[in-house]
């Protein structure tokens, strides 16, 4: 009896255990590429950009389903399991049948993607994948392909376009004048056009004198994105500090993406010396004795297409020693195109030394337009003076006169009267 349940007891203490566990899924997850994006739009020769893609997990079905079975003595259970297959990702990598198109490195960096990760049923993940244009790269459009290793399900190859075009940006002379006067300020226009087909970044347009004095305002001007094929016209004042030649170059800057492009045209204007607003002298003596006052006269007249204002005539310099010249500036005001007007100079010759002497004289006037004050170079005039003749009688006066005839008269009556004595 004892026996029997301990056999009993062991029976029931002894339980052997048996699980089998069975495992069932469908295929592989179905992983695709579901939108791309290329930046900038075109690229130029020596560019680098960026492809964006977005890669999909599409299979939202797919599952696997694991049964556990335990068994113990006289009783059997079993447990079903069901769960997604996620996508598993291995490597991103793009490859392409030359070198035109490769994936950017910079330092040691590898050329793709690793590990980059599980994606359920439905879900996405954005990869920016980094690319350069060879130098050599000719116009048109490349496929590289974005290749995706998934490890438990097929791989993906996907063609993305990239457009190569050359075109740039280029700076066009609208309206630039080839002469100004040295007197004047001009404005001259100039076009940027966007011959690219897609938008660029950041244009500033600059103008630089290369040779010679110019003042050009203002010194940069900032005209922001531009469309493709859109022109943009911008306008510079140029002031010359100089005559003579001066040789100019127009500057256009701007990105493409990320990349920096410069484009630049040569060009010149030539300054003359020659002011539009002209001293003439009108008259002067040839000669004049030393100690005489003596008069100059000049006429200004306006030759440009514009008025002018403040307006007057200055003596800049004395000649050798101090001279006296009257007034110390002619004032004229403002004057319309086309204008002429006089003004006269008295000049004291006593500080002048005998010979030829030279006064110079200058015209200023404000620009109309700017305010800005101009000056020509001096003119000069010619004086000679001489010294008067020494050997000459000194003039005398009417007044003078009958008081030495009287004296003279005085003098024959005194001698006469003398004589007459002497003799009686």
């Amino acid at each position: 009896m004892i026996r029997a349940k301990r056999t009993i007891a062991m029976g029931f203490m002894v339980l052997v255990l048996f699980a089998a566990a069975t495992v069932s899924a469908a295929d592989g997850p179905a992983v695709m590429i579901t939108d791309y994006k290329l930046e900038p739009e075109a690229l130029m020769p020596g560019d680098t950009g960026t492809i964006t893609v977005t890669i999909q997990n599409m299979d939202t079905q797919s599952s696997e389903t694991e049964t556990m079975t335990t068994t113990t003595t006289g009783y059997t259970s079993s447990t079903t399991t069901t769960s997604t297959v996620n996508a598993e990702i291995e490597s991103i990598r793009l490859s392409s049948r030359n070198r035109d198109i490769e994936w950017l490195r910079e330092g040691f960096q590898r050329s793709e993607y690793f590990n980059v990760g599980a994606l359920g049923p439905g879900e996405s993940i954005t990869i920016a994948i980094p690319i350069k244009v060879a130098a050599y790269t000719r116009d048109g459009t490349y496929f590289p392909e974005v290749c995706i290793e998934v490890d438990n399900g097929d791989n993906v190859r996907f063609p993305v376009p990239v457009k190569v075009a050359s075109s740039s940006v280029e700076i066009l002379e609208k309206d630039v004048t080839s002469e100004i006067s040295l007197s004047e300020s001009k404005e001259i226009t100039l076009v940027v056009a966007n011959n690219r087909p897609n938008s660029v970044s950041g244009v500033k347009v600059q103008v630089k004198a290369r040779t010679g004095e110019l003042e050009i305002s203002p010194e940069c001007i900032f005209t922001g994105n531009l469309a493709p094929y859109e022109k943009r016209a911008v306008n510079f004042s140029l002031t010359p500090l100089s005559p003579g030649n001066k040789d100019i170059l127009f500057v256009v800057e701007y990105k493409n993406g990320i990349n920096s492009h410069r484009n630049a045209l040569e060009s010149a204007i030539f300054v003359r010396s020659n002011a539009d607003v002209r001293l003439i002298l009108v008259d002067v003596p040839k000669s004049v004795l030393k100690g005489e006052i003596t008069k100059i006269d000049f006429d200004v007249a306006n030759g440009m297409p514009k008025g002018v204002k403040a307006v007057s005539v200055l003596p800049v310099s004395n000649g050798e020693g101090r001279v006296r010249v009257l007034p110390s500036e002619y004032f004229i005001g403002d004057m319309e195109a086309g204008d002429v007007f006089s003004a006269s100079f008295d000049v004291d010759t006593r500080e002048l030394s005998a010979g030829e002497n030279r006064i110079a004289f200058k015209l200023a006037f404000r620009d109309i337009d700017s305010d800005r004050i101009y000056e020509t170079e001096g003119y000069d005039v010619s004086i000679e003076v001489k010294e008067p003749q020494k050997d000459a009688l000194p003039a005398m006066s009417f007044f003078a006169l009958p008081a030495i005839l009287l004296s003279v008269v005085a003098v024959v009556w005194l001698r006469v009267k003398h004589r007459r004595k002497t003799v009686a």
